[in-house]
This record gives structure tokens, sequence and C-alpha cells, in this order.
């Protein structure tokens, strides 16, 4: 039997779930998208690595509060596919050198 009740879908993907803000993503929002600091720290972010560069991450933005009180149950990147509402910013980040940008879109 292949059946591993305890792993769900979820956990299958190997994506991580929602996450406290990285320093340099905040400060680019802070300084690039003039998002006030008050409201930046309180923000979660959920992410996907890219192919082919272990270092950089495609990352959403989105407010924990927001997502629940529209229904989004946030586990992980995809979450927020059909969701661009509740995006609060759509970019990618590079965890060696901690540069920060804004995905086209």
């Amino acid at each position: 039997m292949g059946w591993m009740f305890w792993k769900t879908s979820d956990q299958e993907t190997g994506l991580p779930g929602p996450k406290s803000m990285p320093q340099a993503v905040g400060s680019y929002l802070v300084t690039h998208e003039s998002m006030s600091p008050d409201l930046v720290w309180h923000l979660k972010t959920v992410s996907i690595p890219r192919p082919g560069d272990k270092n950089v991450f495609d990352i959403r933005v989105y407010a924990s509060n927001e997502a629940e009180s529209k229904g989004v149950k946030v586990i992980n990147y995809h979450s927020l596919d059909n969701h661009p509402a509740v995006v609060m910013f759509d970019g990618w980040y590079n965890k060696e050198t901690h540069a920060v940008g804004k995905l086209k879109g």
C-alpha cells in the first residue's frame, strides 16, 4: 500500500508555507514601492524557487488578515494564483545577494 495519509498534497509539493517578511524585501517595499513601514512588517510572504538558480525565489507579499477575510486559505505560493487582489507585491528575491525586484506583468 502506498498510502501516506499523514502527508497532504500540499506537503508533497515541497513548497514553503507563509513566512515573515525577509529584511531585504521589507526594505524594498518601503523604499521602492512607498509602502508604510508600519504596514510592511506585519505582512506575510510565500515563495517558490526559480528553476536553475537555488538562490532566487519568486515571492508574493500579502496581508494575512485580508486573505482570511476574503476566504483565501494561504498554504503556499500557488494559493494566491487565483486571488491577485490579495497580493500586495509580486516579485523576486535573491537570498544570497539580498537583491529584490518586481515581476513584470
